[in-house]
């Protein structure tokens, strides 16, 4: 075959492929110009869009994607869309504040603007609803849920879904039954105020950053109720009652925080712990003789935030001890756990709040500490100091309990002893039951000047937690055990 034949064969084959590429453009432009019966032309029949239509990651049926444009655009986001371009955004948010997020957060701005600012309040309201209701079933109390956007993120944060918390909160079975829970609840709106809540929309950014923490909170054990009731809102003879009580315990604290006398602040100490110990006295022998054994143990969570946090929660623990409860940190929240019955429970969460107050204040008055080579100590010193504090303040605590125990045993006789013992297994079953493996750790102190300085503080530190410390509920409570 020669060359112009082959040429020409050739020719006539690539011939025949464009001709064929040409038609099926044709037929492609005719098809995708040639309108549906019954609609307009410049508007295709409604379709399902293949990348959202189905069903979400809860399993919920999406509704149609409607109408859309030539091109493949719809002319208004479905509310499926905006929710999912708004969990991609907090799932961004979760590697860090950098470009793909900054990207994804302009993306859910740019359906703001296109779908409008109520279809973007819906969706952020629908994440930040599931990540609550993940929350609350997940052992988490409102509470525990602002302190950790503020510990994670910051108050700002916290103040911005603090309606949606308090909102979702109240509709849960556990606003009627706890009243730890309910009182939360009653303590954000009471903080929000009278303002009314601003939609989501308002605070994007912050909105789409809470989502990400609420939707990635780990699970904590679940906390028995605080019910009201004769275990913890009983009135004694005489009128005077724990809200009596704590109305005391509320009023001193101001005093005692702000003293400057060192000796109005250490002959109010003794005399208010030992208030405090015969009050829980009462309260345990009045629990033995109702129900013939220890009250309700629950739990309570207390935040302890740096810096310091475990110096601080080794306050707490210490106070509590001396209280016959017993203190779990948990360092990765910020979190102690308290158990015990709601009375002693109260003084000791009260008593915690008054003391750190104190030590603080004495810590940042003690200044600053270098070393002979002129290189800063301040946090060794700072963390010694607390440290020394503690362990000062709990010797202080335990001394006083047990003298008051051992005044209690003279006047009730032998069976207070008894008592008070099964009250504190009682305590320590529970601790076991709600975390059933515990590892025990110390914490370090490696300079001595904060450590004498902390203990010098712990002297001078006032523990007043009553009102009048001469007026005691032990008379009427003593009456009433002997009637």
């Amino acid at each position: 075959m020669s060359i112009n034949n082959r040429q020409r064969r050739r020719a006539k084959k690539h011939k025949r492929q464009r001709d064929r590429r040409d038609a099926a453009q044709r037929d492609q432009t005719r098809q995708r110009d040639q309108p549906a019966r019954g609609a307009s032309s410049d508007q295709r029949p409604e379709q399902p869009d293949p990348r959202t239509h189905g069903r979400d990651c809860f399993g919920e049926a999406n509704p149609s994607p409607g109408p859309r444009w030539p091109g493949g655009r719809r002319s208004v986001p479905g509310d499926e869309v905006v929710r999912a371009t708004v969990l991609a955004a907090a799932e961004a948010f979760q590697l860090g504040p950098g470009p793909a997020y900054q990207s994804r957060l302009e993306a859910v701005r740019v359906l703001d603007a296109r779908a409008g600012r109520p279809s973007v309040d819906r969706a952020l309201a629908w994440w930040v609803e599931r990540g609550l209701d993940k929350a609350w079933t997940s052992g988490w109390q409102p509470a525990d849920v602002l302190r950790m956007l503020r510990r994670r993120l910051s108050p700002a944060h916290a103040d911005a879904v603090a309606s949606s918390v308090a909102e979702s909160g109240a509709r849960r079975p556990e606003a009627a039954t706890d009243q730890r829970w309910a009182g939360q609840v009653e303590a954000i709106r009471r903080d929000l105020g009278s303002r009314s809540p601003r939609p989501l929309g308002h605070h994007l950014a912050l909105a789409v950053e809470a989502v990400s923490v609420l939707l990635r909170l780990p699970p904590l054990p679940r906390l028995g109720a605080t019910t009201r009731g004769p275990a913890n809102g009983r009135t004694r003879a005489g009128g005077d009652g724990s809200g009596a009580m704590l109305e005391r315990v509320r009023a001193l604290l101001a005093k005692a925080e702000s003293t400057t006398f060192p000796e109005e602040a250490e002959a109010l100490s003794a005399k208010a712990q030992e208030l405090m110990a015969r009050h829980a006295i009462d309260e345990a022998v009045l629990d033995a003789g109702r129900t013939g054994g220890p009250g309700g143990v629950v739990g309570w969570r207390i935040g302890v935030d740096d810096p310091y946090a475990s110096a601080k929660s080794l306050l707490l623990d210490r106070i509590a001890s001396a209280n016959r409860c017993s203190a779990v940190w948990c360092k990765n929240i910020g979190l102690s756990t308290v158990f015990g019955v709601p009375s002693d429970l109260e003084m000791v969460e009260l008593l915690f709040t008054s003391l750190l107050v104190q030590g603080t204040d004495a810590m940042l008055h003690s200044g600053s500490s270098i070393d002979r080579s002129g290189r800063s100590r301040t946090r060794s010193f700072r963390q010694s100091f607390l440290v020394a504090y503690a362990e000062r303040i709990g010797e202080r605590l335990s001394a006083t309990a047990a003298q008051v125990v051992a005044e209690g045993a003279e006047r009730y006789g032998d069976g207070l002893l008894p008592m008070l013992a099964s009250r504190e297994e009682a305590v320590e079953k529970e601790v076991q039951t709600v975390f059933p493996t515990l590892v025990t750790k110390g914490t370090a102190v490696s300079n001595y000047s904060g450590y004498v300085a902390g203990r010098a503080a712990a002297e001078m530190a006032s523990l007043a937690v009553g009102g009048e410390v001469t007026a005691s509920p032990m008379e009427a409570g003593d009456e009433a055990i002997r009637g």
